[in-house]
């Protein structure tokens, strides 16, 4: 244990002198503080500009601007995902890499460090930082959703934040492992590639799930396999519940429309909307990150140094 203690201390303090790091921990922090702030200027300017809607009728301007402003904090959850993903490539190409390339592993390995003491370090070390650097732009991020009086959606939210960390978790992980093998930036572009992959096949399993591609049972089965074999990103309720907060603001107007014309219910609205991770998912997660957490430590047992 105290050789995985020193190993995840060395690596900790080698990831704080990281400049691509603080880069994007800086690019992060800024981008969502001025999307945030910007999104909520232009919400504001949007409120003074007056939209006839059918027959006419002008929408209720305090309902417009609300729902405008459903729509940034949906926009805000997307930000943040996406500087969480830069953060989770930038750590795993970095704390097991430059230590196998420069031969620091060679001196760690010639003192009483085990290989299974030398991953646990790594994984214990990147995991806080991932933890640390992506939970201060989650929690930069839900409170400039406070901006958009985000009453209800609160728990969901914090719940969603907590998702982000997690999805980022499995990518690290995933790179941590590639790059034990290969380039660097050679280990990022094939998990971005796969982490685009398994993206699709989820998201073509929920509009099977949906009923949108129809009854072919060749391609109910074949995406039933190829949706667990994938990583499922875990995520909360959040969107589901801004959907429905939009839908609700105009539903006077939705029944007040012509005889003729058929205003989609809240069900179609959700539908192709992914809701809640449930345990299966979260299980799922927890099989993924046990499974790359251990390919990273076969590829650290395999590799010569």
């Amino acid at each position: 244990m105290n050789g995985t203690f020193a190993v995840a201390r060395y690596t900790l303090i080698e990831l704080s002198r990281r400049r691509i790091l603080l880069v994007f921990f800086i690019i992060g922090a800024i981008g969502i503080a001025l999307i945030g702030f910007g999104l909520k200027v232009f919400s504001g300017a949007f409120s003074s500009v007056v939209i006839s809607g059918p027959n006419g009728t002008a929408p209720d301007p305090a309902k417009l601007q609300r729902a405008f402003e459903l729509g940034f904090v949906n926009n805000l959850i997307d930000v943040l995902g996406f500087f969480a993903l830069l953060i989770a490539f930038a750590i795993g190409m970095t704390v097991i890499y430059h230590d196998l390339e420069s031969g620091a592993a060679v001196a760690i390995f010639s003192k009483p460090v085990s290989r299974a003491a030398f991953t646990l370090g790594k994984l214990a070390a990147a995991i806080v930082a991932m933890i640390a650097i992506v939970g201060v732009l989650s929690i930069e991020a839900r409170l400039l959703m406070l901006l958009f009086g985000t009453g209800g959606l609160g728990v969901a939210l914090w719940v969603e934040t907590v998702a982000q960390v997690a999805n980022a978790l499995t990518i690290m992980l995933l790179v941590m492992a590639l790059s034990t093998w290969m380039n660097n930036i050679v280990a990022a572009i094939v998990a971005f590639v796969y982490n685009a992959m398994a993206g699709f096949v989820v998201l073509l399993h929920s509009q099977l799930a949906a009923g949108y591609l129809g009854d072919n049972q060749v391609l109910k089965i074949g995406l039933n396999i190829a949706y667990w074999l994938v990583p499922h990103p875990l995520m909360s309720d959040a969107k589901r519940q801004i959907a429905l907060a939009q839908y609700d603001l105009f539903s006077s107007i939705n029944q007040g429309a012509p005889p003729g014309s058929k205003a989609p219910t809240a069900d179609q609205i959700v539908a192709g909307i992914p809701g809640a991770s449930g345990a299966g998912d979260i299980i799922w997660w927890v099989f993924v990150v046990c499974l790359f957490a251990g390919l990273v430590y076969y590829a650290v047992r395999r590799r010569q140094v």
